[in-house]
């Protein structure tokens, strides 16, 4: 299951990036820098100096609700995701949901082809729910496709490219 835009709303990173702005406006001058380190070091940066409370993230209670019910007939779940793993485990932990995660750590920015070679390093076969065009390259190698659609016109789309086993609709909780 990926973090951001499927199984929360938004993007974490970003919250933390504008969290850490306000609370000290210096650090957008440092973000600049910490940039060119690469995404994954950007994230982990950020992240080191503020993390947001599970709690108070907004999630797709739909797509919850139906990996509770996977999670009782005996399915493995796990969260994997581009964002760092202090916010992903933190999410793991306040969910409970989760038999184990994968995330970006400060050198790996965990996305795309990288995501699906950990995937496959760890299970061989999986099932994936994505929410965007970035997840593509996971559903092509995923055995069920899953998506939580945020814009009608973007499923349609998505649909010509990836057979989905459900769509999850959240559009109609924007």
């Amino acid at each position: 299951v990926d973090l951001d835009g499927t199984l929360v709303r938004g993007d974490s990173m970003v919250y933390c990036a504008r969290l850490l702005v306000w609370r000290r406006p210096w650090y957008l001058v440092g973000m600049a820098v910490w940039h060119w380190r690469g995404r994954a070091a950007l994230k982990h940066v950020i992240v080191r100096r503020v993390t947001p409370d599970p709690a108070g993230l907004t999630y797709e209670h739909e797509l919850i609700a139906w990996l509770k019910a996977e999670q009782t007939r005996g399915r493995k779940l796990v969260l994997a995701s581009g964002s760092d793993r202090r916010i992903v485990a933190a999410i793991a932990r306040y969910l409970g949901l989760f038999d184990d995660f994968f995330a970006s750590d400060g050198r790996t920015n965990l996305t795309g082809s990288r995501k699906v070679a950990v995937l496959e390093a760890h299970f061989g076969a999986f099932d994936y729910v994505g929410d965007s065009w970035t997840d593509l390259a996971v559903w092509r190698r995923a055995r069920l496709c899953y998506l939580v659609a945020r814009r009608r016109r973007l499923a349609t789309r998505l649909g010509r490219e990836v057979r989905f086993a459900r769509i999850f609709d959240a559009t109609r909780n924007i």
